[in-house]
């Protein structure tokens, strides 16, 4: 589980999210202060909706009274907030329901090859950068030899 942790540390440092190594800035990563940002500013945002909504009803329930007493007017404001809420479920629906299926996967060209044809580019590549297929075989071997290999985790 370790090796997981490690990359899931190492994924996050380069997307921004948490600071890898020696920290010289004091303000947050730049994906965390905009995610912040876009959390207070909704949070703002709704709670304004809401006040107008409430604003509305108390507006609507002081221009009804007068006309249709105590007992109608508390219910037709209800019939007003039911009507609103009806409208954006349909408005909800037809959002959601109109989402496009995914797309089908792209087959990788290199995926239809012949294992044999791959055997050969892949002979063909080593004889034509021997030197740095060499380099590359033996920090292989280094990385799967050094102590902190998984064989020696288990």
């Amino acid at each position: 589980m370790e090796g997981w942790t490690k990359l899931a540390v190492m994924a996050l440092s380069q997307l921004g999210v948490i600071p890898f190594g020696p920290v010289h800035r004091s303000s947050p990563a730049p994906l965390v202060d905009g995610v912040v940002t876009v959390v207070i500013t909704g949070v703002l945002a709704m709670l304004a909706v809401i006040a107008a909504v409430g604003l509305l009803c108390a507006a609507l329930w002081a221009g009804l009274e007068p006309q249709m007493g105590p007992v109608w007017t508390p219910a037709l404001v209800a019939l007003a907030l039911i009507v609103l809420c009806l409208v954006l479920l349909v408005v909800m629906r037809l959002l959601v329901g109109r989402r496009e299926p995914p797309a089908p996967p792209a087959v990788h060209p290199a995926l239809d090859l012949d294992p044999e044809v791959l055997l050969t580019e892949a002979q063909r590549l080593v004889v034509k950068h021997k030197v740095p297929a060499l380099l590359a075989a033996v920090v292989a071997g280094l990385i799967v030899g050094s102590p902190g290999s998984r064989a020696d985790r288990k």
